[in-house]
């Protein structure tokens, strides 16, 4: 899947306070300017963050708030093999969309340097949610 234009993310992140803190590093070090730019201000830390002891849960939110990034073309799975393996002692789960609503959510447990597409996951019963997908891509075109 590609997105294209203006990409849009929310992305939550769970796990250790000091994992957390070495992600946000990461995130920050320019290591995924290969992507797009990523902000300081993308990273918005919990309420318990600032008190919790480093070996306590806390959680940050990774997101750009509904101002999209530019980009020409962005591939949500490449960009997530840096991303998932770099978070891999942490529980992310999140979207990415752009203005075509064209959109990817993916889950990446922590302990695993991967991830899955996680609306592929979520199917209950395939025909069924098959259907459905088929009537709403009909009333949209409408």
């Amino acid at each position: 899947m590609k997105l294209y234009d203006e990409i849009y993310f929310d992305i939550s992140i769970e796990g250790q306070k000091s994992e957390i803190e070495k992600f946000a590093e990461f995130l920050t070090s320019g290591a995924l300017e290969d992507y797009f730019e990523v902000l300081s201000d993308y990273i918005v830390f919990g309420d318990n963050y600032s008190t919790a002891a480093p070996t306590e849960e806390s959680s940050a939110i990774f997101t750009n708030d509904d101002l999209g990034v530019s980009v020409d073309e962005f591939d949500p799975e490449d960009f997530l093999d840096a991303f998932a393996r770099a978070g891999r002692r942490l529980d992310l789960r999140g979207t990415f969309y752009d203005l075509n609503d064209e959109e990817f959510s993916f889950t990446s447990p922590a302990g695993d340097s991967g991830y899955y597409d996680s609306r592929a996951a979520v199917k209950f019963n395939d025909e069924l949610d098959e259907e459905a997908e088929r009537e709403e891509s009909y009333d949209d075109e409408l």
